[in-house]
């Protein structure tokens, strides 16, 4: 008997120590090849490249929408590239904004290897190329981040003062998702934080709209409530059909009609902000 609880001691350990060496290729799981093209489905689209603070160079594709003055970013999942979230442009666009989606370092036709704090200064680049190049300011940028790129938008609105927050099913934190899927791990063992949950708790006055489904079986819906329990006013949940990769698909109705309402908040929410501010200024003034 103490021989078998050795060896399968033994056996767990060789597995924590894997899981601990391979955490990177379980968590970013990206791909090179296109499955699309905004061609091919029918969008315009323009092909912006962005250059981070370290000096790599991430692709992204930029789709106008000449009669709004806002725009989306979309922080994708952990697997795949932008060209599998086409669709996702294609409503954003129905719902009358400008949509850049981009590809974190290592994934699509970006360069360099993933990493927390290199998603990190993917996103501010990102905001940086739309500021300087494409001319829109802070707050006409909404953040809209799924799943891994939930924490990535969040952590954005605590550097940038933007217009607004989209968060679809997204994790509380890095390693309650460890606790969540690998029971059997103990959750320090992860390297990185992701803590979308730290970043809401800076927010104040962003409108934040935060989609999950109660059927998603990889980040559970505890994890949305949890998530918007933590916000203030303005706020807006939203439940979602379907499972983790398919919600989008078996939601579109739902997705389209919030996206249009929350759009709505987000200019009001802008322009109150806007207003404040150049009273602020003319009370220094005076």
């Amino acid at each position: 008997m103490g021989t078998i609880l050795l060896t399968l001691a033994g056996v767990y350990l060789i597995l924590l120590g894997l899981m601990y060496l391979f955490q990177n290729q379980l968590l970013f799981m990206p791909s090179s090849g296109m499955m699309q093209t905004p061609e091919s489905a029918g969008l315009t689209a323009q092909d912006v490249w962005i250059e981070t603070e370290d000096n790599v160079r991430l692709h992204s594709w930029y789709f106008p929408n000449e009669e709004s003055d806002l725009v989306v970013v979309l922080s994708h999942g952990n697997a795949g590239n932008i060209s599998g979230r086409i669709p996702i442009a294609e409503t954003l666009l129905n719902c009358g904004v400008s949509v850049l989606m981009y590809d974190y370092r290592g994934y699509g036709q970006s360069e360099g290897r993933p990493s927390e704090k290199g998603l990190y200064r993917d996103i501010e680049a990102v905001v940086h190329t739309l500021k300087n190049d494409l001319e829109y300011s802070e707050q006409q940028i909404i953040m809209y981040g799924r799943s891994l790129g939930g924490a990535v938008a969040a952590y954005a609105t605590t550097r940038f003062d933007l217009g607004g927050l989209v968060l679809d099913s997204a994790f509380k934190n890095l390693k309650a998702m460890v606790r969540d899927v690998y029971p059997f791990v103990p959750a320090w063992l992860a390297k990185y934080d992701f803590p979308t949950d730290k970043y809401l708790q800076k927010l104040e006055g962003l409108p934040v709209m935060v989609m999950h489904s109660p059927q998603d079986e990889i980040v559970g819906f505890h994890h949305g409530e949890y998530l918007y329990g933590l916000l203030d006013e303005p706020k807006r949940f939203v439940e979602l059909r379907g499972g983790h990769n398919d919600n989008f698909f078996a939601s579109t109705d739902i997705i389209e009609e919030n996206w249009r309402w929350y759009l709505e908040e987000a200019r009001g929410g802008a322009e109150a902000r806007s207003e404040g501010a150049r009273g602020g200024a003319t009370a220094q003034r005076e």
